[in-house]
């Protein structure tokens, strides 16, 4: 994928207004992403599944409940061409190994959603934070 393309879906993301997806935002989003995509990612935020994780230091940690499990979101990582990064297997085969999207469901739905201020926070510190994350990601028992 070219940089200028992702340039511009990340222009159109931006201008997603607070109040959510207009109808002209999303045949804005059509000119670069698939209905499929498009829909699938709308589909996370209408059953509200982006958990966004806010600690008092500041540090944002996003998950995303998506049809096969929960996945990790980063975004913002960098002004490179991956500026985002999700643990489900289709971001990395189609967006890190083939290059043939610009990004999942799982990231286009988080970044609606901090578009559109509709994800779920919660806020904790960053002890309580690095305990969930530990009990989530590993077979604690």
């Amino acid at each position: 994928m070219s940089l200028s393309i992702l340039q511009l879906a990340n222009a159109i993301i931006d201008s997603v207004e607070p109040t959510g997806v207009t109808d002209d935002a999303l045949h804005r989003l059509q000119a670069v992403f698939p209905d499929s995509l498009i829909l699938a990612a709308l589909d996370i935020i209408d059953r509200e599944n982006v958990i966004k994780y806010e600690t008092t230091s500041g540090h944002v940690h996003y998950e995303v409940a998506g049809s096969t499990g929960t996945h990790t979101v980063n975004i913002g990582l960098s002004l490179g061409p991956v500026s985002s990064f999700c643990s489900c297997p289709a971001h990395i085969y189609s967006v890190l190994l083939s290059k043939t999207h610009l990004m999942c469901k799982h990231v286009l739905a988080v970044r609606l959603a901090e578009r559109s201020r509709v994800c779920n926070r919660r806020a904790m510190g960053q002890e309580e934070l690095a305990v969930t994350l530990q009990h989530r990601y590993t077979n604690v028992s």
